[in-house]
């Protein structure tokens, strides 16, 4: 199972490259796919993403403070919930909480990149092949080698100055109720 990993930014980036290596050791299947490391010196960069886009079954993008305005980002995210018809997309929000989250990245189910969030992301990936490996054999694999992946996101460096900017409970709230109405248009209709 191809997974693409979406980043911007040095911290993204950073949490990319550390799933990349440690994804498949929990699940030897599958083949996390990262731009800044699998495309080959002089390829056409956006010929080859497209055609990652195109062949991944399942979508991690890193989302930072730095980067969740990012037009990149928001491509990214576009065009694999576009071209995963019944595959998943992902964001992984990194030193982010689930409210500061918004625009067209606020319609994945976001986790956070903590042991939590981690594991439900693998069990997400695992449940989406035929040839899943059983629950007990991946948790027993997760909880070896989380540590790993643990000490990795630890590494990554916070940002300088990082202020936590957070959106007002009005922003939240008016676009939970665009959601909300978005979603009874669409129950209407059917």
């Amino acid at each position: 199972m191809k997974v693409f990993l979406g980043w911007s930014g040095d911290r993204s980036r950073a949490l990319a490259l550390a799933l990349r290596e440690w994804i498949p050791l929990v699940l030897h299947y599958a083949r996390p796919w990262m731009s800044d490391t699998d495309i080959a010196a002089g390829t056409r960069w956006e010929d080859a993403i497209g055609k990652e886009l195109e062949g991944s079954n399942f979508g991690i993008i890193g989302v930072t403070r730095q980067n969740m305005t990012s037009p990149w980002i928001h491509f990214e995210a576009g065009s694999l919930a576009k071209s995963l018809s019944i595959g998943r997309v992902t964001p992984l929000l990194l030193d982010l909480d689930f409210k500061d989250l918004s625009g067209p990245l606020a319609q994945f189910q976001a986790k956070k990149a903590d042991r939590g969030g981690i594991e439900e992301v693998i069990n997400s990936i695992n449940s989406g092949v035929d040839a899943r490996i059983p629950e007990s054999r991946t948790k027993q694999l997760f909880e070896a080698l989380w540590p790993q992946l643990e000490e990795a996101i630890g590494r990554i460096p916070k940002p300088p100055g990082a202020s936590k900017a957070t959106r007002s409970t009005d922003e939240v709230l008016e676009e939970l109720v665009a959601g909300v109405r978005q979603l009874d248009n669409r129950l209407r209709s059917m």
